[in-house]
């Protein structure tokens, strides 16, 4: 019995080992393999687009995983523990994320905006009914919390409370009337929006130029293969260039993989500037406010937490 066992154990063992080997020949030559994050919205066209194109292959990069998030505490806790070293996440939870030493750095921008705040308009008219009221935002740090401080500064207003959820139970409670306004970013905004709430400010209305997405690699990547992230800045630009020449192909793959109309993926993603400035001085007031708001325990140097990657 045990002479059986133990051929068994060989014979187990050896198609392990013969499946492990067949899958490393489907392999790309000279392939590297990541795990990956994709915020689960339309900040994440580029890399629906690459997802689709299977454009991750072409650059010899195999996805061991394609962690698909909904806040940006997610993503830091897989790249704390490795099982990501990249991310396309927005740059509030970004920099929560590496204030709480997360070892990462920013190495490349996705577009600008993308946030607003959505309200019953049975309930709320103008930017005043809002004073004394309680609100809703994905967790303290994210963006669509920052505009809620940010309409507070521009209107002189102050919410009672805000509460925090995440951003798919912020919808639903939006369209079963339990919650009155939230803010929310986008594909949610305009989910709500074809439901009948009503956008009552986006962050373009307040906040020019607000920083959106931006691609965050591990310190370990970034100084073992500096190439690889190279190839992920060029994936993202690539995905960026294609949504500017074809809007409507950009909406067409986001709508796939976001599962929603194309109306509704092509209102969204219209509602995002993609680009691919990586402006320091822009990154550094953004860090400002979250500090001077109690959101940073520390007033972080944008030059400190920006890497240039050549040929990225």
């Amino acid at each position: 019995m045990q002479k059986v066992v133990a051929l068994g154990a060989v014979v187990a063992v050896a198609a392990a080992l013969a499946a492990y080997a067949i899958l490393i020949s489907m392999q790309p030559a000279g392939a590297y393999t990541i795990g990956i994050g994709v915020e689960f919205n339309t900040h994440a066209t580029p890399i629906w687009i690459a997802l689709h194109e299977d454009l991750f292959s072409k650059y010899s990069i195999n996805l061991s995983t394609v962690l698909k998030f909904q806040t940006g505490l997610e993503l830091a806790a897989a790249l704390a523990r490795g099982d990501v070293q990249a991310g396309w996440v927005c740059l509030g939870p970004a920099l929560v994320m590496i204030d709480k030493r997360v070892p990462a750095k920013i190495v490349a921008k996705v577009h600008n905006h993308g946030y607003a705040i959505v309200v019953n308009p049975e309930k709320i008219d103008d930017v005043g009914d809002l004073n004394g009221k309680v609100i809703y935002s994905p967790g303290k740090g994210s963006p669509a919390y920052l505009l809620l401080l940010k309409v507070e500064d521009v209107y002189g207003i102050k919410f009672s409370e805000i509460k925090f959820m995440k951003p798919e139970a912020i919808l639903n409670a939006l369209l079963s009337g339990e919650i009155d306004a939230a803010a929310l970013p986008e594909h949610r905004v305009s989910v709500a929006e074809s439901k009948g709430l009503r956008v009552l400010l986006r962050s373009q209305d307040v906040w020019p130029n607000m920083p959106g997405s931006y691609l965050v690699v591990r310190d370990s990547l970034l100084e073992e293969e500096p190439e690889i992230v190279a190839k992920l800045i060029e994936i993202t630009k690539y995905g960026i260039s294609k949504i500017n020449e074809d809007p409507e192909y950009a909406a067409e793959v986001a709508a796939e993989a976001l599962s929603v109309t194309l109306p509704i993926a092509s209102k969204s993603v219209s509602m995002l500037d993609f680009n691919t400035t990586l402006d320091i001085n822009e990154i550094q007031q953004y860090i400002d406010f979250m500090y001077e708001h109690g959101i940073l325990s520390q007033r972080l140097d944008a030059e400190k937490i920006v890497a240039y990657v050549p040929g990225g």
